[in-house]
């Protein structure tokens, strides 16, 4: 149990470092390139390791490639809004918001799927939303701190990443009843890297004046320099880590309890944020996190109290 709380702990670090690798290049390379370069450094660390672990190729076998394709496309989308506002937000503030897709998961499985949802989750619902609210209200500058467009933009994306990041959970929750973590990861991370390339190819081809021209005009390939090579291996490295490190905690130790370590991302990226950048997040930010992480953490013990009332046989 203990080690496979180390790796959840190691793979939160490693999604920060992620994270911190995204803030340093974007300002010189666009969305798309910084998704290229993530997932191609990541798919080299991925290949990697299922060569080491013996899981390749045996463990791409796959029986449901439109089961990968639509989780790969909410993923992917899910990327790009959440690269884009760690390019928009301060990394807390950033980092923060994409553990508000927890509540939407909620959300998805009780409107669209039906499911039976326990109580305590709603209240977690509740209290997770208010934070939300807190958060944007300072994004917004109806708090008493002053806000930019930017942050604005930036909070509207980030939501919008979780929502996609909440739908990729439900798909990856389905193909992990019959298909290996493995081909999971493996064709997912494929499909950001061929999204990512597209963006840096299509913008040479487009018509100018076209639709969607000066959105592509602005994904256009810039050539990196040494820091932002730098940067962009280090985001790609960590991610792909982040990812293995995850997956192997878990045979070591029960999901519901590793979940609750997923929030030391949090608080490693708020000292991230004060050490890199010299950010402190407002008073309305700093309690909007500590609400959604308080409202995840209740509905996981929720969770943990309902299967021991009705375990499953």
């Amino acid at each position: 149990m203990l080690i496979g709380i180390l790796l959840k702990v190691l793979s939160t670090m490693a999604f920060t470092a992620m994270s911190i690798g995204v803030r340093a290049a974007a300002p010189s390379c666009p969305i798309g390139e910084i998704v290229f370069f993530r997932s191609a450094f990541a798919l080299i660390v991925l290949l990697v390791w299922l060569r080491i672990s013996g899981g390749f190729p045996a463990h791409l076998a796959t029986r449901r490639p439109l089961g990968h394709l639509g989780r790969g496309l909410s993923g992917s989308a899910g990327m790009f809004a959440n690269f884009l506002a760690l390019s928009l937000l301060p990394l807390a503030d950033a980092t923060a918001y994409f553990y508000v897709s927890p509540i939407f998961v909620t959300l998805i499985a009780a409107l669209a799927l039906r499911e039976k949802v326990h109580v305590t989750r709603w209240v977690a619902v509740a209290i997770g939303f208010g934070g939300v609210l807190a958060m944007l209200s300072d994004h917004f500058g109806l708090a008493l701190g002053e806000a930019t467009p930017a942050q604005g933009v930036g909070a509207v994306v980030a939501l919008s990443g979780a929502a996609f990041a909440a739908l990729s959970i439900i798909q990856t929750r389905r193909l992990a009843m019959s298909e290996y973590t493995a081909a999971i990861v493996f064709y997912f991370t494929c499909l950001t890297t061929f999204i990512g390339a597209l963006l840096l190819v299509v913008p040479r081809y487009w018509p100018a004046g076209a639709f969607g021209a000066e959105f592509l005009a602005s994904q256009a390939y810039v050539a990196p320099g040494a820091r932002e090579w730098l940067a962009l291996a280090a985001v790609g490295v960590a991610g792909g880590c982040a990812q293995i490190l995850a997956t192997q905690s878990y045979r070591f130790a029960d999901a519901s309890l590793l979940a609750s370590f997923d929030y030391l991302a949090m608080f490693w990226a708020l000292l991230a944020s004060l050490a890199l950048f010299g950010e402190w997040p407002s008073s309305a930010v700093l309690a909007g996190a500590a609400a959604i992480a308080g409202s995840g953490l209740l509905a996981i013990v929720g969770e943990r109290r309902a299967r021991r009332k009705n375990p499953v046989i």
